[in-house]
C-alpha cells in the first residue's frame, strides 16, 4: 500500500498545486491555456514518439487488448444510458452523456503519468496500443449519437461527415500524430541521433509535470453545480464498474499477460475527462451533471486509483 501512495500522493499534488496556481491567480487562463497547449502539441507527443521509437511492438494485433477494454467501456456507456434513461428520468440526449461520462477517462493527462510512473518504460506498449483509438471511438460515437437525437428543427450531420470529422480530427491530433510517428520509426529499426533522442528527452521530462499542472489550473473551470445524483452514478460506472469489468475480460476472459491486464484495468479506473463537460456544454444535454462528474471522479480517483495501484504493484 505504501508503495501505492508513495505514487500517487506526488501526482495529485502536482495537480493540486496546479489548481492552486489558478484558483489564487498566480496563473492566469490565458497562461494554463498555453501550457495546455504545449502538453498536448509539444510534450506529450514528444514522450510518445521517443517511447515508441525505441519500443518492439508485438507481432500480432492485440485484439484481446482492444476488446477487454473498449468492449467494457461501450458496455458500461450502455448501461449508463439505461440508468439515466429510465432510472433517473432523463432525455435521451441527456443520457447518452452520462453514459458517456461513464465510459470516457482522462488517459492523457492522468492515464500516461499514472501508467508510465508506476510500470515503467516496459508498460509502453499496451498503453500505447490503447490510446492509438481512445478518442477516435469515444468521440466519434457520442457525436453521432447526439447528432442523431437532435429535433427536426436542428441541421444534423450525416454518419458519414460524423465518420470523416473524426478521421481529419485524430489526422491532426499531436498526441496521434506523435503515436504514428513513434511507431513507423521504431519499425525502421534506425536508432535516435544522440543529439536528436537527448531534445526529444528534454521534451519529454516535462511532459507529464506540465500535464499534470494543467490538469489541476483546467479543474477550476469545472463545479460541483447540480445533479449530484447523477453525477454519482456516472463516477460510480467510471470508478468501479469499468475497471472491474475490463479486468474481468482481460485477465479471465483474454488471459492477456499480467503487465497488459494492469495497464488497462488502471487506465479503464481513470476518473472521467474534462471532455465529458465540453461535449456536455456543446451539445446543452447534462451540463451540470458532466461538469459535477469531472470534479467528483477526479476528487474520488485519489482513493480509487491507489487501491488500484496497490493491486497490481508489488
Amino acid at each position: 500500500m505504501l508503495v501505492a501512495i508513495s505514487l500517487v500522493l506526488p501526482i495529485f499534488g502536482v495537480i493540486g498545486l496546479g489548481y492552486f496556481a489558478a484558483r489564487r491567480g498566480f496563473m492566469s487562463p490565458a497562461a494554463i491555456d498555453g501550457l495546455d497547449v504545449y502538453v498536448f502539441t509539444f510534450g506529450i507527443p514528444s514522450l510518445l514518439f521517443r517511447n515508441l521509437a525505441k519500443t518492439e511492438l508485438p507481432d500480432t494485433l492485440p485484439w484481446g487488448l482492444w476488446l477487454s477494454f473498449y468492449g467494457a467501456m461501450l458496455s458500461i456507456w450502455a448501461v449508463g444510458y439505461l440508468i439515466g434513461r429510465y432510472g433517473f428520468g432523463r432525455s435521451t440526449p441527456d443520457a447518452i452523456m452520462l453514459g458517456f461520462g461513464g465510459g470516457q477517462g482522462n488517459v492523457v493527462m492522468l492515464g500516461i503519468p499514472i501508467i508510465l510512473t508506476g510500470f515503467g518504460d516496459a508498460a509502453s506498449v499496451p498503453l500505447f496500443l490503447l490510446l492509438a483509438f481512445h478518442g477516435l471511438i469515444l468521440i466519434t460515437t457520442a457525436t453521432f449519437l447526439l447528432e442523431m437525437t437532435k429535433s427536426r428543427g436542428e441541421e444534423a450531420m450525416s454518419g458519414v461527415e460524423i465518420f470523416m470529422q473524426g478521421l481529419k480530427s485524430s489526422a491532426r491530433n499531436p498526441v496521434i500524430i506523435g503515436l504514428g510517428a513513434g511507431i513507423l520509426y521504431g519499425q525502421t529499426g534506425l536508432t535516435l541521433p544522440g543529439v536528436v533522442d537527448t531534445a526529444f528527452e528534454m521534451v519529454s521530462r516535462s511532459a507529464i509535470p506540465c500535464a499534470l499542472f494543467v490538469l489541476g489550473g483546467t479543474l477550476t473551470r469545472y463545479h460541483l453545480r447540480r445533479s449530484i445524483g447523477a453525477a454519482s452514478m456516472t463516477v460510480i460506472m467510471k470508478l468501479v464498474m469499468m475497471p472491474a469489468l475490463v479486468f474481468v475480460l482481460s485477465y479471465y476472459v483474454f488471459g492477456l499477460p499480467d503487465l497488459w491486464v494492469a495497464v488497462a484495468t488502471v487506465l479503464a479506473g481513470m476518473p472521467t475527462g474534462v471532455y465529458s463537460s465540453i461535449l456536455a456544454n456543446r451539445y446543452q444535454v447534462a451540463p451540470g451533471a458532466a461538469s459535477s462528474a469531472v470534479v467528483l471522479a477526479t476528487g474520488l480517483s485519489i482513493v480509487t486509483l491507489t487501491i488500484l495501484l496497490r493491486l497490481f504493484l508489488h
